[in-house]
């Protein structure tokens, strides 16, 4: 199963907030799952107020980056993340872009922010009880 966390998770793990993220390196490390993000899930996290104040954060952040599989952001997802913005199934351009991602690469998406999200045809979320 391929999921793709989202910044809202990323950014609890870096604050010792975690409540998704240490359950999916566990089955992760069993190859139960393969772990994504993509270059804006990057740009988010490593501009999170958080990171800008502390070196050592930043660092770590940095290196919590290497235990994904960065994938890149394409031209159909662009045009399907345009779709959902002018179709006012999501607001804001970053989130269309990670949906159209997902549901593009047939990827589940590990979010806190289900909100931004529920308007989406054919994204799945990733439920921890799955």
């Amino acid at each position: 199963m391929n999921i793709t966390v989202d910044t809202d998770i990323l950014i609890d793990f870096s604050l010792d907030k975690d409540k998704i993220l240490t359950e999916l390196f566990v089955r992760q490390s069993r190859k139960e799952v393969n772990l994504k993000i993509n270059p804006i899930i990057i740009a988010e996290f490593l501009t999170d107020q958080n990171l800008k104040s502390n070196k050592t954060k930043e660092e770590k952040a940095f290196q919590l980056l290497h235990y994904f599989e960065c994938i890149d952001i394409t031209t159909k997802e662009g045009m399907l993340a345009a779709r959902l913005l002018r179709e006012k199934r999501i607001p804001f351009l970053p989130d269309a872009l990670i949906a159209a991602s997902c549901i593009l690469n047939d990827f589940q998406l590990a979010t806190r922010n289900q909100k931004h999200f529920r308007k989406v045809p054919k994204l799945q979320f990733y439920s921890p009880d799955a």
